[in-house]
């Protein structure tokens, strides 16, 4: 073997060993095999890291296999997006451990790294629990940071509007503004205003419109 074929299998054995020795940690975390090398970096193994991928190297040593993920882990937001790791992969919580079934939502789960990838605004909560009324349901959590989920029912076909104001009574926030079939919903706030722009700390209001159905109550951004 001369010096250069020796060079080459030196760089692609050292290659392929620290690849397969990190890709390992794809399985330390719920659903880690949903975007496999990516969860952590921005183009595959071996690339940069993306912003969770740089909060996970935070906890591990060089090669090492710590244990990272859990309820610290989950309460950050790394890529900036408004909600938190644990909420973009289904697991607020963090109790999530190596070996246990995913949990939560896998259509629901978003790349905590990405923060063009989050989870939606409005969902459908519980479609087997209608009531026969309309309600706005008070906010959690409250007092919240960095997002807040905001419910309500709608028993009969109906175009809701949800917004959200600051004390002034400026428009902040469109949640939704749409027609919806009866059911029971719930709207993600992640802090920020119809610009993409994070607002400041304090109180806000935020309204229900359906039909003739109007209700307003106050959350607490805090800071």
């Amino acid at each position: 073997m001369n010096k250069l074929t020796f060079t080459v299998f030196i760089i692609l054995t050292a290659s392929i060993t620290f690849l397969t020795g990190r890709s390992f940690r794809v399985q330390q975390v719920p659903y880690g095999s949903k975007y496999s090398c990516n969860t952590c970096h921005t183009n595959g193994g071996g690339t940069p890291r993306n912003p969770f991928g740089k909060d996970v190297e935070s906890r591990v040593s060089p090669g090492g296999n710590e244990t990272f993920w859990g309820p610290d882990l989950a309460a950050l937001d790394s890529d900036g997006d408004g909600f938190t790791n644990g909420e973009e992969l289904q697991d607020p919580e963090g109790n999530w451990k190596q070996g246990d079934p995913d949990p939560g939502d896998p259509n629901l789960v978003t790349h905590p790294g990405d923060p063009d990838d989050h989870p939606p605004v409005v969902s459908v909560k519980d479609e087997k629990n209608f009531q026969n009324e309309f309600v706005l349901f008070n906010n959690y959590p409250n007092p919240f940071n960095p997002s807040t989920k905001i419910s309500f029912n709608i028993p009969v076909n109906s175009h809701v509007t949800l917004k959200i104001y600051n004390v002034k009574g400026e428009l902040v926030k469109t949640l939704a503004d749409n027609d919806y079939t009866p059911g029971t919903y719930e709207a993600l706030w992640n802090g920020r205003n119809d610009n993409g722009v994070q607002v400041s700390a304090g109180i806000y209001l935020y309204r229900l419109n359906a039909n003739s159905f109007t209700e307003t109550k106050r959350m607490v951004l805090l800071k």
